[in-house]
C-alpha cells in the first residue's frame, strides 16, 4: 500500500436481513485489505431472531451492534459514532463486495495528493439469486472529467453509496445521516459532503448491488413525496458557481437536470427544474467589455445602448486605453453600479480587451467597440439562442452604418457558422461586436496583444479550433464604416493578414494548416493592385506612410519567396511602424 495501511471501518446495517446478509458479511471479512473493521449493525430487527443469530454466529470477526428500530440512517449513524477507522465504507445487507475493493479503493487514495477524497465507481446488478443483470459504468454515459466534479455525479444519479469510500473525519467536519429520512439520508448526506470535499471517479467495479421485491424502499410510505422533497430542496440550495461548474451554465445545467428527472416519478422536482431554466436566462449576468481611445461622445453612446438592453443583468466594463480627451461626458456614468471604468496606458485594444475580460464576471461576455452600438435586443436574443442551442461562442449578423449613424447596408455574416474551422483562416466575417461567448471559454485565448491589426481574427481562429460557432442570422448590432475602417483601408488590410499568417506559423499546430495559409496569403494579391514592382497608386491603395510603403515590399516578396523566408526577413522589411513577431 506504499505506506498507506489506514484501518477501514466496513458498515452493514441490517433489519430482517436473514435472506442476504451471510454473503455481505461473508464478502467484507474476505476482503484482501488486512486493516479493517466489519460492523454490523442490527436495527431492530423482529424476525423472530434469525438476523441477530446470523450476525452473533460470526463472533468476534465482526462487531456486533443492536439498536431499537430507527431507520438506515439511525443505525449508520450508531456505526460511525463506534467506529475507529480512518475511512467508512458502506455495505447493504443484500449487496456484496468483491474481494478486492477496499485494497483497491486504498491504492487509489494513495496515489492522490488529498488523502481526504471521497472515492466511487460503477457497480454490477445482480437479482435474487446472484445473476448479473447489467452493470453501471459512469464513464459510459457522462466524460470522465465531469465525473470528478464533486456535485455532478450525485445530480446525474451515478452515485451508489456502496461503491463509496468516504475519509470519516467528513463526519465529524459535515454531519452524519438524517434520521428523519426513511428513504433518502444517503443522497441528502452526499449533497452536504460534496459541497466541501472533492470526489475522484475510478472506473473498477468493485461491488453487486441486488435488486430484489423485498428492498427496503419498496416498503417506504410516501418515498415518492420524500425523493420529490429532496431533489427540489437540492436543486434551489446551488448557487450559480455550482451549477456552471457542472455544466457551464444554470440553464444548461437545470435543462439537463430536467431531462434526467423526466425519467423519475418526481414529478414537482421535475417541474421545477424546468421552471428554474427559464427563469435562469433572464438572470444570467453578461459582461460588456468596450474598450475606448479619445472619442468620449461616441463611447457614451456606445454604453447607453447597452445600458438600453431588455437583457437586465448586465455589467459594461469600460477600459480607457490612454485617452487625451477629456472624460467629462463620462461623469454621468458614474453612479451607474453596472458601470465600471479601468484606466490603463495606451496599449492598443486587444490588451484592453485582454484587461476587461480578465476582469469580467458574467456567464457570457460580448465586446463593443466604442464606436459601435448594440441594438436593444442584442444581448437577451443572442443570449437566449446560445444557450437553447448549446453554442459556447457565437456571433450575429449586423448592419452597417455611417459616420452619422445611417444605415449603409446589413451584412448577413451569420450564415458562417458551426465547424467553421480551419476554413475560418482563409475567411473570417465575424465582426468583433457581434461575438458573445462563455468567459471561461473565452478567456483561455487572449488577443495578441503584439498587433494593432488582424487581433481579433487570431482569438476567434484559436476560439474555433475547438468550439462550434452559433451564428444568429439577425441583425442585432450597427457596425460603423468611416475611411479608418480597416474593410475601407487595404494597407490596415494587408497588415491584419500578414500578422494572421504570423500568429498561425508561431503556433505548432495551427501551422500545420499550410493549404489555409498559403489560400490567405493568396487573397492578398486584390489588394495591391501591382506587385510586380509597380508603385501602388494612392487612389487604388489609399494614403500610404512610411511604414505602409514597406509592407507593401513585404507583400511582394511574400508572393515571390512564400511566407516563412518573409519572416526571415521581415527585419529588414519593417521599421517602428510595423514589426511582425517571429
Amino acid at each position: 500500500m506504499r505506506g498507506h495501511s489506514p484501518l477501514v471501518s466496513i458498515v452493514i446495517p441490517v433489519f430482517n436481513g436473514a435472506n442476504y446478509m451471510r454473503q455481505a458479511i461473508d464478502s467484507a471479512l474476505s476482503q484482501t485489505y488486512p486493516a479493517k473493521e466489519v460492523i454490523v449493525v442490527n436495527d431492530g430487527s423482529n424476525d423472530n431472531g434469525e438476523t441477530a443469530s446470523i450476525a452473533k454466529s460470526y463472533g468476534h470477526k465482526i462487531i456486533y451492534l443492536e439498536k431499537d428500530n430507527g431507520g438506515c440512517a439511525s443505525a449508520l449513524n450508531l456505526a460511525i459514532a463506534n467506529m475507529h477507522g480512518e475511512y467508512f465504507s458502506w455495505l447493504s445487507h443484500d449487496d456484496v463486495y468483491l474481494p478486492e475493493k477496499i485494497s483497491h479503493q486504498i491504492n487509489v487514495i494513495s496515489n492522490l495528493s488529498n488523502k481526504n477524497t471521497i472515492l466511487y465507481g460503477g457497480w454490477e446488478v445482480i437479482d435474487s439469486n446472484s445473476k448479473l443483470i447489467s452493470t453501471v459504468r459512469p464513464k459510459h454515459v457522462q466524460p470522465i472529467e465531469k465525473l470528478n466534479i464533486p456535485l455532478f455525479p450525485l445530480f446525474r444519479g451515478l452515485l451508489h453509496g456502496c461503491s463509496m469510500l468516504i475519509p470519516s473525519r467528513c463526519f465529524r467536519e459535515i454531519g452524519t445521516f438524517d434520521e428523519g429520512l426513511p428513504s433518502t439520508q444517503d443522497y441528502d448526506l452526499w449533497f452536504k459532503l460534496l459541497r466541501k470535499v472533492p470526489i475522484y471517479y475510478d472506473d473498477k467495479i468493485l461491488i453487486r448491488s441486488r435488486v430484489h421485491p423485498e428492498q427496503g424502499t419498496h416498503k417506504i410510505t410516501k418515498h415518492i413525496e420524500e425523493c420529490n422533497s429532496l431533489w427540489s430542496g437540492m436543486i434551489r440550495d446551488l448557487t450559480q458557481a455550482e451549477m456552471c461548474q457542472m455544466d457551464d451554465t444554470p440553464y444548461r445545467f437545470l435543462t439537463r437536470t430536467y431531462q434526467f428527472l423526466s425519467n423519475t416519478p418526481y414529478k414537482q422536482a421535475t417541474a421545477l427544474a424546468k421552471t428554474m431554466a427559464e427563469k435562469s436566462i433572464e438572470n444570467t449576468l453578461v459582461s460588456v467589455v468596450i474598450p475606448f481611445r479619445n472619442r468620449i461622445d461616441l463611447t457614451c453612446e456606445a454604453i447607453n445602448s447597452v445600458l438600453e438592453q431588455t437583457h437586465k443583468n448586465l455589467e459594461i466594463i469600460l477600459i480607457d486605453d490612454g485617452s487625451t480627451d477629456s472624460l467629462e461626458p463620462l461623469s454621468k456614468f458614474k453612479n451607474d453600479s453596472k458601470v465600471r471604468l479601468i484606466s490603463i496606458t495606451s496599449s492598443g485594444a486587444a490588451h484592453a480587451r485582454n484587461v476587461g475580460l480578465s476582469i469580467a464576471n458574467g456567464i457570457y461576455v460580448a465586446f463593443l467597440d466604442s464606436d459601435d452600438l448594440f441594438l436593444p435586443n442584442k444581448i437577451s436574443e443572442q443570449l437566449r439562442f446560445l444557450e437553447k442551442n448549446e453554442f459556447d461562442i457565437g456571433h450575429t449578423s449586423y448592419v452597417r452604418i455611417d459616420e452619422r449613424g445611417d444605415m449603409l447596408d446589413v451584412v448577413h455574416s451569420a450564415t458562417f457558422h458551426g465547424c467553421v474551422f480551419p476554413g475560418i483562416i482563409v475567411t473570417c466575417p465575424i465582426a468583433t461586436p457581434t461575438f458573445m461567448g462563455l468567459t471561461a471559454i473565452v478567456k483561455k485565448v487572449k488577443f495578441p496583444e503584439q498587433f494593432d491589426f488582424g487581433e481579433d481574427l487570431c482569438a476567434w481562429i484559436a476560439l474555433t479550433r475547438t468550439n462550434l460557432l452559433g451564428g444568429l442570422n439577425i441583425p442585432l448590432t450597427k457596425v460603423r464604416v468611416t475611411k479608418e475602417s480597416a474593410s475601407r483601408d487595404h494597407i490596415k488590410q494587408l497588415k491584419g493578414r500578414i500578422n494572421v499568417a504570423s500568429y498561425i506559423l508561431n503556433d505548432s499546430e495551427l501551422s500545420k494548416y499550410g493549404k489555409e495559409l498559403r489560400k490567405l496569403l493568396q487573397r492578398t494579391r486584390w489588394l495591391v493592385p501591382n506587385i510586380n514592382g509597380e508603385k501602388p497608386t494612392i487612389s487604388k491603395v489609399g494614403r500610404m506612410h512610411k511604414g505602409d510603403s514597406l509592407i507593401l515590399k513585404a507583400v511582394r516578396f511574400i508572393h515571390k519567396n512564400g511566407f516563412r523566408a518573409a519572416l526571415r526577413r521581415i527585419g529588414l522589411l519593417s521599421d517602428k511602424a510595423y514589426k511582425t513577431p517571429v
